[in-house]
């Protein structure tokens, strides 16, 4: 794929540590944000007050709107600021995040960087996904988020997305018990515009109702309260779209996966979460 009829964009609350490739565009969140830039707070001025509850999540609506003015793009990229999407590993594993590679901007080849984070051969490029393991044994989400968040705001994610016909009553439970789960949902890689645009819609309205009913705030790590749902709505969405596209029996993964990749000061070998 070349980047023509492509829409890259790179989404950040902070000034940039590596060069993305030419074809990336930056659209800034937060304090980032200045004149002369794309903006949250132009792009999206209604979800510029949420940004604490949303993260990255906030800065995929802005581009959302960005790609409604753009019939012409066929596809659309997405990094952040310090993860990103590449088809070959070119880096070395994460400690303690089995499908995340970590680098530090000095291993950055630009050259191999700009052909590696475009798909060939595929309209997807998205990272492999995750299971998540206790002794052995592989949860579905619900089970993994009450243990890692709040359970009654995935439940009320989960409720409105229902409520608002964005998720059939028969999917709840293949939703909750699904047991693949690509890290960043649909908000990392190279997805079709038309697929993306359609289903990040449709996690806009559901986050839209959960603010509107529950106005829910948590500090540091559990800040992000409805990007953590929206990861896994996304992440539901994008697994129901490749296996529908795959005849039965045939391989509906190997062929748009690539590598996750998370950007670390030299010498870090771990995945840390950011705010």
């Amino acid at each position: 794929m070349s980047a023509e009829n492509l829409f890259y964009a790179c989404l950040t609350h902070v000034p940039l540590e590596m060069d993305f490739p030419e074809y990336v565009t930056p659209i800034y969140m937060g304090e980032a944000q200045a004149p002369g830039r794309l903006n949250l707070r132009d792009l999206a001025p209604e979800w510029e007050p949420y940004h604490p509850v949303l993260g990255a999540t906030a800065g995929a609506f802005a581009l959302k709107n960005l790609l409604l003015q753009r019939p012409e793009i066929r596809h659309v990229g997405i990094c952040q600021y310090r993860k990103f999407m590449t088809r070959e590993r070119i880096g070395t594993q994460a400690d303690n995040y089995q499908v995340m590679d970590v680098l530090s901007a000095e291993q950055i080849d630009p050259v191999q960087l700009a052909a590696q984070m475009l798909p060939q051969g595929s309209d997807f490029l998205i990272g492999k996904p995750g299971q998540f393991s206790l002794n052995g044994v592989n949860h579905g989400y619900l089970y993994q988020y009450k243990d890692v968040h709040h359970v009654e705001d995935f439940l009320r994610f989960a409720a409105a997305a229902v409520e608002l016909g964005l998720l059939d009553k028969q999917e709840v439970c293949p939703f909750f018990d699904e047991k693949i789960f690509f890290p960043g949902g649909i908000e990392l890689g190279v997805l079709p515009a038309e697929f993306w645009i359609r289903h990040i819609s449709a996690i806009e309205a559901v986050v839209r109702r959960c603010i509107e009913l529950h106005p829910t705030q948590r500090a540091d790590g559990q800040a992000r309260v409805w990007a953590f749902c929206a990861e896994r709505l996304g992440s539901y969405y994008l697994l129901r779209q490749l296996r529908s596209l795959t005849p039965a029996g045939g391989d509906w993964l190997s062929p748009h996966t690539g590598q996750l990749n998370l950007l670390v000061k030299s010498g870090e070998s771990s995945y840390v979460p950011g705010i």
